[in-house]
């Protein structure tokens, strides 16, 4: 677990989404998923997860969405992998060109 998600803000905010899907679910309510817009399945597991990334832990910014990949939606899991293999990359491509940039001095 990130210390994005160890954030005590995240926690209490995560805490109460997920009170809300159970509230939704026992009362037979559909739980849809913010990333792809679809339904998650009762059976399927989901993530609280982040609209914006780089945004806070804001209620407003938390939502539930499909954990894994499914054939309508990416999922939370794949998704973030993704996000944090771009930003290492940028990292990598930043620490090179400063590298570089310092030789031709």
């Amino acid at each position: 677990m990130s210390a994005k998600h160890r954030h005590p803000d995240y926690q209490k905010n995560a805490r109460i989404i997920r009170q809300r899907v159970a509230v939704l679910r026992r009362g037979g309510g559909d739980v849809t998923c913010w990333r792809c817009g679809h339904d998650i399945d009762e059976e399927q597991r989901y993530d609280v997860g982040h609209i914006d990334p780089d945004a806070g832990h804001d209620l407003g910014n938390l939502a539930p969405e499909h954990r894994y990949k499914t054939a309508r939606c990416i999922g939370n899991r794949a998704a973030g992998g993704k996000l944090g293999a771009a930003r290492q990359q940028a990292r990598a491509e930043r620490r090179a060109t400063t590298s570089t940039d310092l030789l031709d001095w």
